[in-house]
């Protein structure tokens, strides 16, 4: 690219000399104007700025070094020349702090104003390029310092503060919006099952997870008073934020609602949110980190969906006493695998109800521990099936082995629904080796026929002449699972190919006998382990 250059000089022999016996253009240099007195100049200057200023220090109305010190102090940014006479280099002290590049004395020949104004060029051009190299640099230390904040705040979350280590510079080093003072952390987890229609969507999950990172920063800044850094752990989303003095309980409650708000409007996605205590500092996020996981084990009893706080030394005591070692729950397996043995499936299933509940009352135990006591009952369930020559359960409309659902059981309903599902699978097989009960026969087409209007327990009843009790017993005796659970999986199966055919969830909720699209939904997640629109969008990205 041609650098432009204005000639400022008053006598006009010499000037016309500089433009005609020099070829410019061979050079690369544009003559952008030509002036004969340093005002002349000095509008050219501001009308089309140039990248070189070749002038006179002697003009009327403005000497060049007048020139250059307005043209400069209007904020142009170009080299100049001064073309000087022998008597005039006294101003060389004045155009030294202007800035000026050189000199020429006159009077003085064409190629010596060529070599001075190449020399210039080539400067120019040199300069040019290294800024080029500093703005490439700039640019890959800005793609990539979000990258650099992640390593480092996963670091901090994971253990203590080293000897000498000096994380407040390390801070400022990376450009954190994080200050000195007490901080809090934050996890951010997302409620969807990990089935085998899941993978289908992985590939849109960086791109789910980039999204999440920067609504929660946005959503989330102002609590925190623009102090806050959002980061990836491994799968997990966090936060670490300066927590403001004035910042209450209320408005940390407030501030987490709406972000569940926002990921619902803009992702469609359902998350849980835990949170830590108040930390002195930055110091201390390996303490934060542990407290969030803490509180986040709450999600496992109360459910996906929750904003859990640390309880801090007002939570409940751990129980002492091993799962493994309860006496209820060892009563309650034998009593249920004694149940299943003899074929009575109304009472296999009342003893996972109050073994669950038992757990449920002693929330001391962590989810470790119950995945635990599962995997033992589980095992116990697959070797009597065994014999029954049921291997498998549905989960997610796929057939998987029942293992593979201990990492899925993220709460204790998910414990119950496949505990359930495993023991009404053992309860299909026997059953199809042998008759139903006439009755129960005689429901199960009733449900067929009219699951999708307000059918009940005592419509039912009324239907197949029996009272509301001895149905509902029977049902669980034969079945293993009782009538209202199954009218629910029923419908969620004839739900799933409407899904399929991409209806719109309130109409198939309507179609499929539900008077409330909320109903549905936390019908159908609870026997898929998705939410009818993860279910959807996992089919279409099939």
């Amino acid at each position: 690219m041609a650098l432009k250059m204005i000639i400022a000089e008053d006598e006009q022999s010499f000037r016309e000399g500089i433009l005609t016996l020099v070829d410019w253009k061979l050079y690369g240099i544009e003559i952008a104007g030509e002036a004969e007195n340093g005002r002349q100049a000095l509008e050219m200057i501001h009308n089309n700025p140039p990248d070189l200023l070749l002038t006179d220090i002697r003009m009327p109305h403005l000497n060049g070094l007048d020139l250059i010190r307005e043209a400069k102090a209007a904020g142009h940014d170009f080299r100049s020349v001064l073309l000087t006479g022998y008597d005039e280099f006294e101003y060389a002290k004045e155009a030294i702090k202007l800035g000026v590049s050189d000199y020429l004395l006159k009077p003085c020949m064409p190629h010596d104003i060529v070599r001075v104004i190449l020399e210039l060029k080539q400067k120019i051009e040199a300069s040019e390029n290294e800024d080029k190299a500093v703005n490439a640099l700039n640019q890959s230390w800005n793609r990539n310092i979000h990258l650099l904040k992640n390593q480092i705040l996963s670091q901090w979350i994971q253990q203590p503060l080293m000897p000498l280590e000096n994380r407040l510079s390390v801070m400022n080093e990376v450009e954190m919006a994080l200050l000195s003072g007490k901080i809090q952390v934050g996890i951010i987890r997302i409620d969807a099952s990990k089935g085998p229609n899941a993978a289908a969507s992985k590939r849109d999950l960086e791109l789910i997870r980039y999204a999440l990172l920067n609504i929660t920063g946005e959503t989330l800044r102002p609590l925190y008073d623009g102090n806050l850094e959002v980061f990836r752990h491994g799968d997990e989303m966090l936060w670490v934020g300066n927590l403001p003095d004035h910042a209450t309980l209320e408005a940390i409650g407030s501030a987490m609602k709406l972000l569940q708000s926002n990921l619902e409007s803009y992702l469609k996605l359902s998350i849980s949110i835990s949170i830590s205590a108040a930390q002195a500092s930055v110091d201390f996020a390996h303490i934060g980190y542990q407290e969030a996981l803490e509180a986040m084990e709450g999600r496992f009893y109360q459910g996906r969906g929750g904003i859990f706080f640390y309880a801090g030394a007002d939570k409940q005591q751990t129980s002492k006493t091993s799962i493994l070692d309860d006496p209820f729950l060892h009563r309650m397996e034998k009593e249920l695998l004694v149940s299943l043995q003899n074929e009575q499936y109304e009472q296999t299933v009342d003893a996972i109800e109050a073994s669950m509940s038992h757990i449920r009352s002693n929330s001391g135990y962590t989810k470790a521990e119950v995945h635990l006591r599962s995997t033992s009952l589980i095992l116990e369930l697959q070797k009597f099936a065994k014999e029954r020559k049921v291997a498998s359960i549905e989960w997610q409309d796929s057939f998987v082995n029942w293992m593979e659902q201990i990492p899925n059981m993220e709460t204790l309903d998910d414990c119950s629904v496949v505990l359930q599902k495993i023991v009404q699978s053992i309860v299909e097989a026997v059953s199809n080796q042998k008759s139903l009960h006439r009755t129960v026969h005689a429901t199960i087409e009733l449900i067929k026929q009219r699951y999708n209007t307000n059918l009940t327990l005592e419509l039912a009843a009324k239907e197949t002449f029996v009272s509301n009790s001895y149905l509902s017993s029977l049902f669980k005796q034969e079945l293993g699972v009782n009538f209202l659970d199954y009218l629910h999986q029923y419908r969620v199966e004839q739900s799933k190919e409407l899904l399929r055919q991409s209806y719109k969830i309130y109409a198939v909720s309507k179609l499929v006998g539900y008077q409330e699209e909320r109903h549905f939904s936390s019908t159908f997640k609870k026997w898929t382990g998705l939410t009818p629109r993860q279910y959807q969008k996992n089919y279409n990205a099939e």
